[in-house]
């Protein structure tokens, strides 16, 4: 069968209602392929002269594969000119589609696949809990698995350990024990990982959180030999942005935790300061933290609220490869009258990224997501 890449793209940039509109416009015959790194089997929709009339995803057929790819809103898309020879299963046109897809995105009935997203079910309070899902499993670096039923603790909060885990299937949920007894903070689903990447740049590490299982969950243990050597030839740079990394990550639950219990968050050191990094701003630079230090601040209703205070060897800026939604565009950064910085050298960082086995660089976006999905509930 002869076939010719038409068209593709990223969905960051193009939705799939518009990619049904560009292909319905000029009356397009072919296969349209569309992938996202969280869902191991691709969408394939099957068009005759601009309209949709067959689709598959995984066990899903027809209509009911068509309309979850409109939650896929970051992956790819390519379409092939072609020639269909499937029976016309869906009886609806593309506007049809488009119209009912929008609408069941608007209420929650289509679930949007991206690194965050909310539970149906209410945790601790009154807002729910946000799950943070990671990309598709490595099992090159899977050494075993495990099973657990529901209601059972994986990780005790101020044990020592350095095992790490992914989760192949169910939800974990993230707690921190306090006076007031244990908190929910989050959810972690497939992809995600339990154990920090930090622990194989410092060792003995405690465990700042208790994990226990909702439901029935497979882990895989992470092959520790593998990572450790990776993690062993990373440069200087890198190894302090994981560990500044790790350090936000804790900051934020603490806050969050605090804000949980007494329903505020402290802004104390920032009066009469204005920021070096203004949240919105389209600044392209990073720093290290020579000296003093920097807080890292989101706005609230009465003002800024500290997310977490760095100090040497942290880093501020924008680092291409973290979507952590802090600064530039999504927070801001105040400093100490002593604070010193000096140029991060993003370029040689970013390489050294691109080079990192798909583990480990799934393992530092997760990080980052969760980074994202506390702030997200500290800004609410």
């Amino acid at each position: 069968m002869k076939k010719s890449l038409a068209i593709a793209g990223s969905l960051d940039y193009i939705n799939l209602s518009e990619v049904f509109q560009l292909l319905g416009t000029n009356s397009s015959t072919g296969i349209l392929r569309v992938i996202s790194r969280y869902n191991e089997n691709p969408g394939i929709i099957y068009f005759l002269n601009g309209e949709p009339i067959d689709a598959d995803c995984g066990p899903l057929t027809g209509l009911d594969a068509v309309f979850p790819l409109f939650g896929w809103i970051e992956g790819e898309f390519e379409f092939s000119l072609q020639s269909v020879k499937n029976k016309v299963v869906i009886k609806k046109n593309r506007m049809e589609i488009v119209l009912e897809a929008m609408k069941m995105l608007d209420d929650g009935i289509i679930v949007k696949q991206t690194p965050v997203y909310y539970d149906k079910n209410k945790g601790d309070g009154d807002s729910e809990l946000p799950i943070v899902r990671g990309p598709l499993v490595d099992y090159m670096y899977v050494a075993d698995e495990e099973d657990y039923r529901d209601g059972e603790t994986v990780i005790h909060q101020g044990k020592h350990g350095d095992w790490s885990w992914v989760v192949l299937s169910g939800i974990l949920e993230i707690r921190k024990e306090t006076p007031k007894g244990q908190i929910p903070i989050l959810r972690l689903g497939s992809g995600s990982f339990i154990g920090s990447i930090a622990a194989y740049q410092i060792k003995n590490t405690v465990r700042t959180y208790t994990v226990v299982t909702v439901g029935e969950v497979q882990l895989g243990v992470l092959d520790t030999q593998r990572l450790s050597l990776e993690n062993a030839k990373f440069s200087r740079n890198l190894s302090m942005l994981i560990i500044s990394l790790e350090k936000r990550l804790k900051q934020c639950a603490n806050r969050l935790t605090d804000l949980l219990i007494k329903k505020t968050i402290s802004d104390e050191p920032l009066k009469g300061k204005e920021p070096i990094i203004k949240q919105g701003e389209n600044k392209e630079e990073a720093f290290i933290i020579d000296h003093g230090f920097a807080y890292i601040t989101i706005k609230k209703d009465k003002g800024q609220a500290v997310l977490a205070r760095l100090g040497d060897n942290d880093f501020v800026g924008k680092i291409p490869f973290l979507n952590m939604g802090h600064e530039p565009y999504s927070a801001s950064v105040y400093a100490s009258e002593d604070l010193k910085l000096k140029p991060l050298e993003i370029e040689e960082l970013q390489k050294e990224y691109e080079n990192l086995s798909t583990t480990t660089k799934n393992m530092i976006e997760n990080n980052a997501s969760i980074i994202s999905a506390l702030t997200m509930k500290l800004s609410e």
